[in-house]
């Protein structure tokens, strides 16, 4: 069993290695980086992971046959090759490229308006932001917010409130937008308090890890950035690092879960109730947040036709940014309809399942044609970006870029419904705030032109004045 799931993983494996070599040079935290890595990563956890031990989960996908995982790990193969055809084709077209030997050149803004566009921008969005988090706080309550172990009420008391309850994203897009812009260090400084502020309430409030890790990769993406770090420069310590601080984050939800008053009482708990270090890590395979997307594709591989939905979902993803107020027979998204289909006891609470972007392209379009072309556009839109944020260091691509980071990271467990509806509710209120900053700014330079020729003309009839012989003003010739 374990030789087959094997002859899958290595090849994933080399192309990931491959494309890794041929972009050393750019920022491990790139988005188009970070994709091929969490293929690779999502590809090879639960084959692996279950070959190892035996898998603990609620999951259908852990009762299937040996078949069906192989096909899965073949859909994540074809998904790796699209996106890895796309990044590494693009960084080795540009190396190759006359014009790209040197060094992209900005072209001249003018530093005050891009300043004062910056945080128009960013301080709109975390005014706005938390004003609209409020008043979500305050119709669904303390109560279920503060509940760490009923996720599923969380979701049920905010049905309809995706407008109040994206305020919290678009505070995290505004201290990001902050912190990649050219502001002054106090205003970063005030940024960044709120941005601790969110983080604190994230974890240790509402248990909603993903607003903190969001934070986290935004700024850390923007040092790497800064500083120049690049792929080649990751050492061996660095990737120990990051898998012991991933274990930290599982036995935190563990822990969580296990959480039943004090700290003590948890830990307690889970000494009391994992006593077998086999089941210990049979929880961590099956429960794990990296395990899901592959066990969802296995679902969707066993339990839909591939190919039956023909670009259905993707047609309705522009459908479903609209609000239920607005449109309260919106088609379900694919998510949804799954949950309903084959977990309709956690739908009926209000809760679901994690989705997979590649099983979704399955469903969509087939079993390889699916992952293959939903793989190529992916790692294209963000090659595009990056190449936008690269040219025009104050363009809004480089200023939304933080952001993108933890999205990509987060892609395989999300739909295309979900990432358009996320999006939506970002780039909207970012476009209506650039305009006001752009009429703004274009009212203030009007009136200071205006000011500027009105002394213009003050001073030169003065100095024509000065210089007419007093005599001449009788009339004398």
């Amino acid at each position: 069993m374990i030789v087959e799931r094997l002859l899958l993983v290595l090849p994933l494996l080399a192309v990931t290695a491959m494309t890794l070599w041929a972009v050393r040079s750019k920022s491990p935290l790139d988005p188009s980086i970070l994709l091929v890595v969490a293929t690779v990563v999502i590809g090879t956890y639960y084959p692996i992971g279950a070959a190892l031990v035996k898998p603990l989960t609620w999951r259908h996908g852990a009762h299937l046959s040996e078949e069906v995982l192989l096909a899965t790990q073949m859909q994540y193969l074809v998904f790796a090759i699209g996106v890895c055809f796309v990044v590494a084709g693009v960084r080795v077209r540009r190396n190759s490229s006359r014009a790209s030997r040197g060094q992209a050149t900005e072209p001249r803004f003018k530093r005050a308006a891009t300043e004062f566009r910056d945080l128009v921008i960013a301080g709109g969005l975390v005014v706005g932001g938390a004003l609209l988090y409020s008043l979500y706080v305050k119709k669904v309550g303390l109560g279920p917010l503060l509940d760490r172990h009923n996720f599923a009420e969380k979701y049920r008391v905010s049905s309809g409130l995706g407008v109040l309850y994206q305020g919290l994203n678009l505070v995290i897009v505004g201290c990001l937008w902050a912190e990649a812009s050219d502001l002054k260090k106090a205003a970063k400084n005030a940024f960044r308090a709120v941005a601790a502020l969110a983080c604190i309430w994230a974890i240790a409030f509402i248990a909603v890890r993903h607003y903190a890790v969001a934070l986290f990769l935004g700024y850390v993406y923007l040092a790497c950035r800064n500083g120049r770090f690049a792929l080649a420069r990751v050492r061996p310590g660095i990737a120990v690092a990051l898998l012991v601080g991933y274990l930290g984050v599982e036995a935190f939800a563990l822990l969580r879960s296990s959480w039943r008053g004090s700290i003590a009482d948890a830990l307690v708990t889970v000494q009391r109730e994992h006593k077998g270090m086999e089941q210990t890590f049979g929880q961590i395979v099956g429960g794990s947040e990296l395990s899901h997307p592959f066990l969802t594709t296995m679902e969707l591989m066993r339990f839909e036709e591939p190919g039956s939905l023909a670009g259905a979902s993707y047609a309705d993803a522009l459908l479903g940014v609209l609000p239920l107020w607005l449109y309260p027979d919106r088609p379900p998204t694919p998510a949804q309809e799954f949950a309903r289909r084959h977990y309709p006891s956690f739908e009926a609470r209000g809760g679901g399942t994690a989705f997979s972007i590649v099983g979704e392209a399955s469903w969509n379009f087939g079993v390889l044609l699916g992952p293959l072309s939903v793989g190529v556009a992916l790692a294209w839109l963000l090659t595009r970006m990056e190449r936008s944020a690269r040219c025009m260091g104050s363009s809004y691509a480089a200023r939304f870029q933080p952001y993108i980071v933890h999205m990509v990271v987060l892609l395989h467990r999300g739909s295309a419904v979900s990432i358009a509806k996320q999006l939506f509710s970002v780039v909207l209120p970012i476009a209506l705030l650039a305009c006001a900053a752009h009429l703004v700014w274009s009212a203030l330079e009007r009136r200071a032109l205006i000011r500027a020729s009105g002394c213009a003309r003050e001073y030169g009839l003065r100095r024509h004045d000065s210089s007419v012989p007093l005599g001449s003003l009788g009339g004398e010739a």
